[in-house]
């Protein structure tokens, strides 16, 4: 059996290693921590290890480029701080677990082999372990040094709690609900620290947003993918784009100073998936999709979108208002920094991918296919 599984789900993935790169890249040149050459080869490191990481059937192949990306962190950092070790230990153990209790050597496998339900629940709960060490924002020191929409997890998601899932009547109802919690905790986190805005450093509530925001778009990713729903499924992964473009227009304008007050709101419109946007397209879908046979969470979903969206904008006033306050004893304002290649680039390609987005809807629904290739007994118990 081939050791390779190089689907239309590995090219959904490969645009984020590429952003993940580009921005390991940008970060290491902007703290002055690395010469170009340095920065482009840590920046090619991750987009390497990623692509092994989307394009191997292996459970002990990822396990290995899992443990391989810990050694690369700790070359980039110096440390093995924060969370990173641990959810890599997690997937690890979990890959290692799969592979053995099996055995499996292909994720190919794992609908057709009968594993032990003891075995399959502790796998489930390692990797949902990393999924939620993933998502919710318990360290926001940990914000720079953290992957933009968690490439890995989601890959681990989608390649091994998805088919293993499919054996758990169960799976369908819980992780959905689970994650409409998570997404609800961090969208409440970031109401808070808009609130409190002036009581942060501006880099401090600049790390909370994104760390927020990033929890509520994962939370909204494992809800459509776990639904057992296509449509939704299919929104999730999609969403999963929106939300690596979205985080990425936030932080290259919010960690600007001065702030420009045009690309912040255009990046929250981003965030918020006004219309014409990538993400409007992914919420309507996964929307669309949850209002089939999950009404509750759908409404869960709308819900947080709301509150989230407030969140932001109350934030974001926050933070300029702080600008303001900080103008000249004559009233003129500082000039205002141009946007960076990095904010119009992802601003492009959000408008883009909104205004035409049929081709991209494509490969999310054929990524979809090659993670989720059966009728699932969930799916089946689902529709009664």
């Amino acid at each position: 059996m081939s050791m390779w599984m190089v689907d239309a789900f590995f090219w959904l993935v490969l645009p984020i290693a590429a952003l993940e790169a580009a921005r390991i890249i940008r970060l290491e040149l902007k703290q002055e921590r690395r010469t170009l050459g340095a920065a482009f080869a840590f920046g090619g490191a991750e987009l390497v290890a990623l692509c092994l990481c989307a394009a191997t059937a292996s459970p002990l192949f990822l396990a290995g480029v899992t443990a391989a990306r810990v050694v690369l962190y700790y070359l980039r950092e110096g440390n093995l701080g924060g969370r990173r070790p641990l959810k890599s230990a997690l997937i690890a153990a979990g890959l290692l677990l799969l592979a053995w209790a099996g055995p499996i050597e292909s994720f190919a496998q794992i609908v057709h082999v009968d594993i032990a339900p003891v075995w399959r629940h502790a796998i489930l709960g390692l990797i949902g372990l990393t999924c939620v060490l993933t998502t919710l924002p318990v360290r926001i020191a940990d914000e720079p040094k953290e992957t933009l929409v968690a490439p890995l997890s989601l890959i681990a998601f989608a390649r091994v709690i998805l088919p293993l899932g499919s054996f758990e009547p169960e799976f369908v109802i819980v992780v959905p609900v689970v994650a409409a919690g998570m997404s609800l905790i961090c969208a409440l986190w970031l109401l808070s620290a808009g609130a409190r805005a002036n009581q942060f450093e501006p880099s401090t509530l600049v790390s909370e947003i994104l760390i927020c925001e990033r929890g509520v778009i994962l939370s909204f990713v494992w809800m459509g993918l776990a639904s057992g729903i296509d449509l939704a499924e299919v929104g999730a992964l999609f969403q999963w784009w929106a939300g690596a473009l979205a985080l990425l227009a936030l932080e290259a304008s919010l960690r600007r100073r001065p702030l420009p007050k045009p690309m912040a709101f255009f990046a929250l419109a981003m965030t918020v998936s006004l219309p014409g946007t990538i993400g409007f397209v992914a919420e309507d879908l996964l929307a669309q999709g949850l209002l089939e046979l999950r009404p509750y969470v759908a409404a869960a979903f709308m819900g947080v979108t709301a509150i989230n969206a407030a969140a932001l904008y109350l934030a974001l006033v926050n933070i300029i208002v702080d600008l303001h306050a900080g103008e000249t004893p004559f009233g003129s304002a500082p000039r205002e920094a141009s946007p960076s290649l990095m904010m119009l680039t992802t601003a492009a390609l959000a408008l883009a991918i909104g205004l035409a987005p049929s081709p991209f809807v494509d490969l999310a629904t054929r990524a979809h296919t090659a993670v989720v290739h059966h009728p699932t007994p969930a799916s089946h118990a689902a529709h009664g």
